[in-house]
C-alpha cells in the first residue's frame, strides 16, 4: 500500500512512517502547502488531505494529520493553533517558551496532546482516526528527542518528557501513535488488538 502524507513537516513524516509500518509512506510533493483555515483539528486534517487527493493516483491513500496541545489552565489553548502559537513563523522553541511563560505560577498544569488523522482513497473512501495522550506541562524544557512541545510535555504516569524518550517509547503512548495504530488497523496494516 502506498500512502502519501499531506504535510511538508519532515518530523511528522518520520514519525508517521514509523507508525504506519507495512505501507510505503512518502511526503507530499515539493512545494505542497495548504492554509489551515479550519476551527477544529478534524477540519484542518480534512482540508490538507482534500488538497492533495487529486495530485496522486487512485491507488494511493492520502493521509493528513492535524494535532494540537490542549492545556486545561489555558481553556484548551493552544489547541488548533499549536503550531503557530507564538506567531505565524514561530519555531518549536518559541511555542514552548510562550507556553511556559503563560503557565508561570500556575499549579494546575494538566494537558493533553490530541491527534486526528484523515485518510482519503482514490474512489471516495474516507478514514478517520484520533488519539489522545494525557499528561502535564513540565516547569522547563528537557530532552533532545521529538519535536514541537515534546520537551515540555510529561505523559500521565511518567516523570520524563516526550523529548527524553526514544522514538519507540514515544510512539507506544503518544497521541499520534494511538491515532496511527487505529488508522493502520482500519487500512488492514495492523491487528486491531494492537491499538490503544
Amino acid at each position: 500500500m502506498r500512502i502519501v502524507l499531506a504535510t511538508a513537516n519532515r518530523d511528522k513524516v518520520t514519525e508517521l512512517a514509523g507508525i504506519l509500518t507495512g505501507a510505503f509512506v512518502e511526503q507530499a510533493p515539493e512545494g505542497f502547502d495548504v492554509e489551515e483555515t479550519g476551527t477544529t483539528l478534524l477540519q484542518n486534517a480534512w482540508i490538507k488531505a482534500e488538497a492533495l487527493r487529486d495530485r496522486v493516483d487512485a491507488e494511493t491513500i492520502v493521509v493528513a494529520d492535524d494535532s494540537g496541545l490542549s492545556v486545561r489552565a489555558l481553556g484548551g489553548r493552544p489547541g488548533v493553533f499549536s503550531s503557530r502559537y507564538a506567531g505565524p513563523e514561530a519555531t518549536y522553541a518559541d511555542n514552548c517558551e510562550r507556553l511556559l511563560h503563560e503557565l508561570e505560577g500556575v499549579e494546575d498544569r494538566r494537558a493533553a496532546f490530541v491527534a486526528v488523522l484523515v485518510g482519503l482513497g482514490g474512489r471516495g473512501e474516507m478514514y478517520v482516526a484520533s488519539g489522545v495522550c494525557p499528561g502535564d506541562i513540565a516547569p522547563a524544557g528537557r530532552g533532545r528527542e521529538g519535536f514541537g512541545y515534546d520537551p515540555v510535555f510529561v505523559p500521565e504516569g511518567g516523570d520524563r518528557t516526550m523529548a527524553e524518550m526514544s522514538p519507540s517509547e514515544k510512539h507506544a503512548i503518544s497521541h499520534r501513535g494511538r491515532a496511527g495504530r487505529r488508522l493502520a488497523a482500519v487500512l488492514g496494516l495492523a491487528d486491531e488488538g494492537a491499538t490503544r
